[in-house]
């Protein structure tokens, strides 16, 4: 059989040595296995052999459409019965909420601060982890050199204090100002030099509220963050002293997620605040929003294109997702967006950019320059 491209020459030439031995029958069979793709797909299927297993690193999740029209179901089908039984949830809400408030640890003006550190901790270990060893998830790679680093107690400790140092000197000397809240008691607040606790309003949020509010803050927050990422990369003194770190590394993994300057953390931290103030958040949808922002910062640096995450449920494309971010840590010139879509879509339309999907790969020294 001729070859139908340049490609299959080395196949050829394997198949013509292995009919010299009297085993073309083996060949005919590679031949039929064997995925030819196009060059520098970061989606493609890579054959690599360990062993007597060959595992598909990399298949797009768009060949796995059934499985995300069924988890789309299912969410439509949980939203349903979360509308349905609102009243119960929001039952549970209550007793939550009277529980908390009888807690000392729940006044506490840090109590906010030491939660994201817990929440973060325990999404970046487990979740990476998880979808590292489970075989079946590893032919999701965006790409083949995704990996796991482990984390060290020594290093979570040490990101720890880093980002709790400022963060414990602003609880200290801003007062946290809550919907629900009497006025007399912020003007009472007001006089102290040092915040040691917080005051509280007295009833729980309403469910369908929380939703709206953690939704809602988390399109304010991708917004804002846009702009504040398409900044720090047009502009080379902001890029080289505040958001180079942050693309400094090998293979992509979940801990680059926490590779920022203080000053970009610091940044990070203040837009997600205002996002949830211009909600008037309640505390309780404040914990909630930390949850589900911290999981799609962790997810957006996974490095996996799972096909029931988030970008895959969301219509129309509505949201970047992992491979997209991949695609940002590599050429750092598209999808600045940290979750949604629409503004990275805008900005190509107005800028007139016709970059393919495709991106092509640049060295280390032309990645970290700003563009």
């Amino acid at each position: 059989m001729a070859p139908t491209s340049v490609k299959d020459w080395p196949l050829l030439q394997s198949c013509l040595h292995e009919d010299m031995i009297g085993t073309i029958s083996t060949c005919q069979r590679k031949r039929g296995t064997q995925s030819i793709q196009p060059v520098g797909d970061p989606l493609v299927s890579i054959q690599k052999s360990n062993g007597s297993k060959t595992e598909a690193v990399g298949v797009s999740a768009d060949s796995y459409k059934k499985e995300t029209q069924i988890f789309r179901v299912l969410i439509v089908v949980l939203a349903s019965v979360c509308v349905f039984y609102k009243e119960h949830i929001q039952d549970c809400i209550n007793v939550l909420w009277d529980y908390l408030r009888l807690q000392p640890f729940f006044y506490s003006a840090y109590f906010e601060s030491v939660y994201v550190t817990l929440v973060y901790a325990a999404i970046v270990i487990f979740y990476p982890y998880t979808m590292h060893f489970v075989s079946f998830l590893r032919k999701f790679k965006v790409k083949e050199d995704v990996t796991y680093v482990h984390i060290t107690l020594n290093r979570i400790l040490k990101e720890s204090i880093m980002y709790l140092t400022p963060v414990f000197f602003a609880d200290a000397i801003i007062q946290k100002k809550y919907s629900g809240v009497p006025v007399e008691e912020w003007a009472r607040r007001s006089k102290q030099w040092i915040q040691t606790t917080r005051a509280l309003p007295e009833e729980p949020p309403n469910f369908l509220t929380l939703c709206v509010h953690v939704a809602g803050s988390v399109v304010v927050f991708d917004a804002l963050f846009f702009l504040l990422h398409f900044t720090l990369h047009k502009n080379a003194f902001l890029y080289r002293h505040v958001h180079a770190l942050h693309h400094q590394h090998g293979a992509m993994h979940a801990h680059v997620t926490n590779q920022l300057t203080v000053f970009e953390r610091g940044a990070i931290v203040v837009a997600a605040n205002y996002s949830l103030k211009l909600f008037g958040a309640h505390p309780l949808t404040r914990l909630a929003f930390v949850v589900v922002f911290l999981w799609l910062l962790v997810d957006n640096h996974t490095g996996y294109d799972l096909p029931w995450s988030p970008h895959r449920l969301a219509p129309a494309g509505l949201m970047g997702g992992p491979a997209k971010h991949h695609a940002h840590h590599i050429n750092g010139a598209r999808h600045y967006q940290p979750f949604l879509n629409y503004l990275d879509v805008c900005l190509e339309k107005w800028s007139g950019q016709g970059c393919s999907e495709n991106s092509v790969e640049k060295s280390d020294d032309e990645r970290n320059e700003p563009k």
